[in-house]
């Protein structure tokens, strides 16, 4: 793909002129390498393959063997894509991850995945073990009648079969037909991890997927953009919006999650695959057929082909055409006070996505942009059937095949564009190991178009959080904001990640403006000036700056030579570094130093309270451990935000600490206890306040019962 892109970028850079000229012009010129790429991915096309599924369950057979379910049931998963439909493999591959499942109790997918094995040409003899394993799943889970209906079912066919050990296999359906089923659980089949939270105001009705508190606005130095329509407070949500089209994002061995649903993005255990391709799989049926039918049906070749993973940001923007496909590609008409009369549908999206900005005709190099599209078209026309099908619908905007490929391609390339500037990563938190309270790692699972959303516009100090469930963006105001004051999000570009001159270049590249947000207009916000000394004189800051040798006091103007500041900083560091740094007197004197010539939030004050506050963890002091825990967090504060995750996270985690210190027995220094229990439950809804901005409420809430059994205990 590098070597195409490369010999077209000679021929095309910048766009001048209608897009759609400017595609038709491309297109009729030689395209021979074009057609050589597309013919050499082909080549290598990838279909159902009954020996690959072979291999990986064996694979999933040796994960399994030493009890590493999470693989075993990956491997068993890619079985059943590769495997042919319906066949031995294909009831081989279910019926191994059904005991995966079993094993993991999640029994309602494994009752899935054996009904699916027995609607295969699964071996009669081994269907006995997995209606011993349908029956077992409903003992567990108390569904007697069903249990039953399955013990009978197996019996009648134990009746007609002559296998090995059937008389074993009788006796102990016979013997769970007269046991006792456990407790039937209520709430055993319910899953309120793709709950949506409300609006508290109620939804916007000019506005789609937005909350009355917020309205669209207009005028030609900010463009569109949205404000408060009355005054927002912290944790309040102001969209919830369903992705118009994503793209799953391929991982680096070009294949997707195998735990995500192709079509919704749902988590999933009990996987169906495609039937035609080895790459996507989904929660249902349902979901296979609606993908099939809006878009992979045209997609599907291409996956077997890998052109997709190459494809890029082209793939979405595929997708995205062929949402217009249904209307014809209709457009709103008028200009951009027609947004604010009213925005969005949740019938058909696309003519509110096509009249987002694309800022095409600024870049630098349009050329990846038109050759990605002409790859698309050429495959549509080359592989599928794509182009007559649609000559014949009747919301179709061409009436002969060539004029309808050039204004497909131009739409492409458009919508290319306009995904590069608007587009947002959907990440999707989990657990970077077993034993944690949080989901603490973001994977990227696919890349997602969000129209109202990416109204807001950008700011390096954003006033808005969001987070994904599933396919849906949730956003939430991350503090107060008051009637008529601008909602800003942040495209990935924050103050606390990257110095100005860093987050200016990023700006000017993706997304072609100069940022002019609160941080990036006042200099003494940067989070560096957080990090200067103390003035001697006034006590106003002295900022450090690297490689300078003399600085002024931003109050006073007094000029320092900075070389003592740094000198006594490093003295109190090396008490840090010595064999004796864990020592009470060894922290509380670099505590001294450094309060003498640091500003209060200082970036090396971090480790010396967390030092301090894991020293009285140790050791049981529970007063002390909050004394310096708070000093932490008000550092941390200044320097990450008063709402960012990581507060949230640390303040549970030490108001568990500080909870388990109480209940070891009498804690030191805690002279008033029920005061200092309240303290502790002020964190603890502390906390639940700012991880409600960042995870859906079924985390927080899971985690809200774990402290209260703890402090209950």
């Amino acid at each position: 793909m590098d070597c195409l892109l490369s010999y077209y970028t000679e021929k095309f850079t910048k766009i001048d002129g209608n897009i759609f000229e400017v595609f038709t012009k491309f297109y009729s010129l030689d395209l021979s390498q074009v057609d050589s790429w597309l013919e050499t991915q082909f080549k290598n096309k990838v279909k159902k393959d009954n020996s690959m599924s072979t291999f990986y369950r064996q694979e999933g057979n040796k994960c399994y063997a030493r009890k590493d379910l999470l693989k075993s049931l990956e491997f068993y998963t890619k079985s059943l894509c590769c495997a042919t439909p319906n066949g031995r493999e294909y009831g081989l591959a279910l019926a191994n991850r059904s005991a995966v499942s079993f094993e993991m109790k999640e029994f309602e997918n494994c009752i899935r995945d054996i009904d699916l094995c027995f609607k295969t040409n699964y071996p009669r003899d081994l269907k006995p073990k997995i209606y011993l394993r349908k029956a077992e799943c409903y003992f567990e889970i108390g569904q007697k009648d069903d249990l039953d209906k399955c013990i009978n079912e197996a019996l009648e066919f134990l009746s007609t079969q002559n296998i090995s050990e059937k008389d074993k296999h009788i006796s102990k359906l016979e013997q769970m037909k007269i046991s006792k089923v456990k407790m039937k659980h209520s709430d055993f089949n319910r899953d309120n991890s793709n709950e949506f939270p409300e609006f508290n105001a109620g939804e916007n009705e000019c506005f789609a997927y937005a909350s009355s508190k917020v309205k669209m606005s207009y005028d030609k130095s900010k463009g569109r953009h949205v404000l408060a329509k009355t005054n927002i407070r912290k944790g309040d949500v102001l969209f919830i919006e369903k992705a118009f089209i994503f793209a799953p994002v391929f991982k680096e061995n070009k294949e997707f999650y195998s735990f995500k649903c192709y079509n919704c993005l749902k988590d999933i255990i009990s996987s169906i695959p495609c039937q035609s391709c080895t790459l996507c799989v989904y929660c249902n049926e349902q979901c296979r057929i609606s993908s099939w039918d809006e878009c992979h049906k045209w997609e599907c070749e291409g996956m077997q082909a890998n052109i997709w993973y190459d494809l890029g940001i082209g793939f979405p923007a595929f997708k995205a055409v062929l949402k217009g496909v249904k209307s014809g590609f209709k457009n709103v008409k008028g200009g951009y006070e027609e947004d604010i009369k009213r925005f969005g549908s949740k019938e058909d999206n696309y003519p509110y996505f096509n009249r987002l900005v694309s800022n095409i005709y600024k870049s630098k190099n349009a050329a990846p942009y038109i050759v990605m599209a002409a790859i698309v078209v050429t495959y549509l026309k080359k592989y599928t059937d794509f182009f007559s099908w649609f000559l014949k619908q009747k919301n179709c905007p061409k009436d002969d095949s060539n004029n309808l490929i050039r204004y497909i391609g131009g739409l492409i390339t458009k919508h290319i564009a306009q995904l590069s500037c608007n587009s947002s990563i959907i990440e999707h938190w989990t657990y970077s190991s077993t034993d944690l309270l949080f989901p603490d790692i973001l994977i990227t699972i696919a890349c997602g178009m969000f129209p109202s959303v990416s109204i807001m516009n950008h700011s390096c100090r954003p006033n808005v959080t969001n987070f994904f469930i599933c396919d849906t963006i949730v956003v939430k105001a991350l503090e107060d904001i008051q009637e008529n004051e601008e909602i800003f999000n942040c495209y990935g570009i924050d103050y606390r990640g990257m110095n100005k001159d860093q987050r200016q270049i990023a700006c000017r590249s993706l997304y072609h403006f100069e940022c002019k947000c609160v941080i990036c207009s006042d200099q003494s916000k940067e989070v560096e000036m957080l990090d200067s000394f103390l003035c001697p004189k006034c006590k106003g800051l002295v900022p450090e700056i690297p490689n300078v040798s003399f600085m002024f006091c931003l109050s006073c103007g007094e000029e320092y030579s900075l070389r003592p500041f740094r000198k006594i900083n490093d003295e109190a560091q090396k008490y840090l570094e010595s064999e004796d740094a864990n020592q009470l007197d060894i922290l509380i004197k670099s505590l001294k130093i450094r309060e003498k010539i640091l500003y209060k939030h200082h970036k090396d004050f971090e480790e010396v309270y967390y030092r301090l506050y894991s020293y009285y963890v140790e050791i049981g002091d529970a007063e002390n451990m909050f004394k310096y825990f708070h000093l932490w967090l008000e550092n941390e504060k200044a320097r990450r935000g008063e709402n960012s995750r990581g507060i949230g996270t640390k303040l549970y985690e030490a108001a568990l600490a500080i909870l388990h210190c109480l209940q070891s027995g009498q804690p030191k220094n805690c002279i008033n206890l029920k005061d200092f229990l309240q303290n502790v439950e002020h964190m603890i809804r502390e906390a639940k306040v700012v991880l409600n901005l960042y995870y859906p409420a079924y985390i927080t809430n899971r985690l809200s019962r774990k402290i209260q059994f703890i402090s209950n205990k």
